[in-house]
C-alpha cells in the first residue's frame, strides 16, 4: 500500500442503512406526477456508473414504508447481483435490495468510492462475505466488514481523473469491437436473406405442411412424460432440454438422460439421423440437426420443441436447417408467435409458414456449401472481436487493480 494511504472497513466511513419494500408493492405504483422514483435492480439494466431515471413511481405513503435516497447518495445492491455499485442522480425510494452508503465525515469522493467498489479487490470481498445458498445477500452488517484503500482526498481525485480517461478509451474501443462484432453477424444473415428471397428457376414455394416435403412431429407430452426423478447424468438417451438446441445447432454444456426403460416407454419425440429441431416454446426459432456429427445416438425432444423429419428425396436436412435460421423464417415466427408470458409456436401454426425449396438437392447442397464457408469466416471474425472485447475488460480490471494498489501514474 502506498504511504500515506489507510484501509478502513466501510463501517468505519459510512452509515449504512437497508432500503424497505411497502407490501403489497402493486398497491403503491402510481403514475401521478406526485409519485416517488421507485428504484429497482431492472432499473440499473444498461446502466454503469449513475442512476437518472426510474420506470416506475410509488405514492407518497409508499415512500413512507421505504428509504429515501437522494441525488448524490450512493446505493448498493445487497442481494441476488449483491455488491455491484451506482451514484444516484435523481431522488427515489429503494426496496430491500439496496444497501445506502451516507459518509459519516467529508473526504470520500464519490467517483473514487465507485470504482473502489466495482474493483476485483472489493468483488471478492463481497463473495466471500455474501451469506446464503440460493439467493445471496450482502446485509448491512456484512457490508460494513468490507475493507477499502482510502488515499488522502486529492490522490483520490487524481485516480479518478486518471480512470475516467482511461475507462473512456476502453468504452470506445468496445463499442467499436461491439459493431464489428454486429456487422460480421449481419454480413452473414444478409448473405443469406439475398439467396432466398431471389430464388431461381426450378425453385419452388412450399409450406411446411406439406407432408410429401417434411414431417412435423411432437414429443410425448403424456403420462410417461420424464419427471426430475426420472433424469440421470449418463444413461440410455439424452433428453434436450432448451440449452441444448442454441441459435446455430447443438450444444452439450448441460445434459441430462433417461434410462431405456423409461425411453421404450414412450412415443413420439425420438429423433432420426437428418431430423432438425426446433424450439417451439420460451425461447423460439433455435435449431440443430441430428447429423452423423453428433456423438450420442439417442436423442427425445422435450415438451418445448418439434422434429421436423425431411424427405431426403426433396430437401436436405442442412437446407433446412439454414432455411430455418434465415430472416425468412425468422419474420414468420415474429409475425405469428403467441402468448405473452410464455411465447410458443404450434404446429397448427406453423404448417403455414412458407419456404423457398430448388428442387435440385446438388443446387441445396451448394447453397448450403456456399454459406458454411461464410459462416466459417464469419465465426473466425467474432471470435477475433469476442478476444478484443475480453482483452479490454481484463485491461480495466488490471488498471483497477494498479489504482488502489498505489501503483497508477500518469
Amino acid at each position: 500500500m502506498k504511504k500515506g494511504w489507510e484501509v478502513k472497513k466501510l463501517g468505519e466511513v459510512f452509515d449504512i442503512e437497508r432500503g424497505g419494500s411497502p407490501r403489497p408493492i402493486d398497491s403503491f405504483l402510481t403514475n401521478s406526477p406526485d409519485g416517488i422514483n421507485w428504484i429497482k435492480i431492472g432499473d440499473t439494466k444498461g446502466v454503469t456508473k449513475y442512476i437518472y431515471q426510474t420506470k416506475e413511481k410509488i405514492k407518497p405513503e409508499g415512500a413512507k414504508r421505504s428509504r429515501v435516497v437522494n441525488d448524490g447518495d450512493f446505493i448498493l445492491s445487497n442481494s441476488m447481483s449483491f455488491g455491484h455499485p451506482y451514484i444516484m442522480k435523481t431522488t427515489g425510494c429503494i426496496h430491500d435490495g439496496w444497501l445506502v452508503l451516507r459518509e459519516k465525515e467529508p473526504g470520500i469522493d464519490k467517483d473514487f468510492l465507485y470504482y473502489v467498489l466495482d474493483s476485483d479487490l472489493i468483488c471478492q470481498q463481497f463473495d466471500n462475505l455474501a451469506s446464503g445458498a440460493t439467493v445471496r445477500n450482502l446485509n448491512i452488517e456484512l457490508a460494513k466488514k468490507v475493507k477499502i484503500p482510502l488515499p488522502p482526498l486529492p490522490e483520490q481525485l487524481r485516480i479518478v481523473a486518471i480512470l475516467d480517461k482511461a475507462f473512456a478509451a476502453i468504452a470506445a474501443a468496445k463499442a467499436n469491437a461491439e459493431k464489428n462484432l454486429q456487422n460480421a453477424r449481419e454480413l452473414f444473415e444478409s448473405y443469406g436473406e439475398d439467396i432466398f428471397a431471389n430464388p431461381g428457376e426450378g425453385w419452388e414455394e412450399k409450406k411446411l405442411g406439406d407432408k410429401t416435403l417434411l414431417k412435423i412431429i411432437d414429443g410425448d407430452r403424456g403420462k410417461n412424460y420424464p419427471k426430475r426423478a426420472d433424469f440421470y447424468e449418463e444413461g440410455y438417451c439424452l433428453f434436450l432440454n432448451t440449452g441444448n438446441v442454441r441459435p446455430d445447432g447443438f450444444i452439450f454444456e448441460s445434459t441430462a438422460f433417461i434410462n431405456e426403460k423409461k425411453d421404450k416407454a414412450l412415443g413420439n419425440g425420438k429423433l432420426n439421423r437428418n431430423d432438425v429441431v426446433m424450439t417451439t416454446r420460451g425461447t423460439i426459432g433455435n435449431v440443430a440437426v441430428f447429423s452423423d456429427d453428433v456423438d450420442y445416438h439417442n436423442i427425445r425432444i422435450n415438451s418445448g420443441m418439434l422434429i421436423f423429419r425431411p424427405n431426403l428425396k426433396f430437401i436436405t436436412s442442412e437446407y433446412l436447417f439454414e432455411i430455418f435460421r434465415s430472416g425468412i423464417t425468422k419474420a414468420q415466427i415474429d409475425k405469428h408467435v403467441s402468448g405473452a408470458a410464455q411465447p410458443q409456436l404450434p404446429i397448427k401454426t406453423l404448417v403455414n409458414f412458407t419456404i423457398p425449396v430448388p428442387k435440385s438437392l446438388s443446387e441445396q447442397r451448394s447453397i448450403v456449401a456456399k454459406l458454411d464457408a461464410l459462416s466459417s469466416e464469419t465465426k473466425k471474425l467474432e471470435a477475433i472481436y469476442q478476444k478484443k472485447l475480453a482483452d479490454l475488460d481484463e485491461m480495466k480490471k488490471s488498471i483497477l487493480q494498479k489504482a488502489f494498489s498505489g501503483e497508477l501514474t500518469g
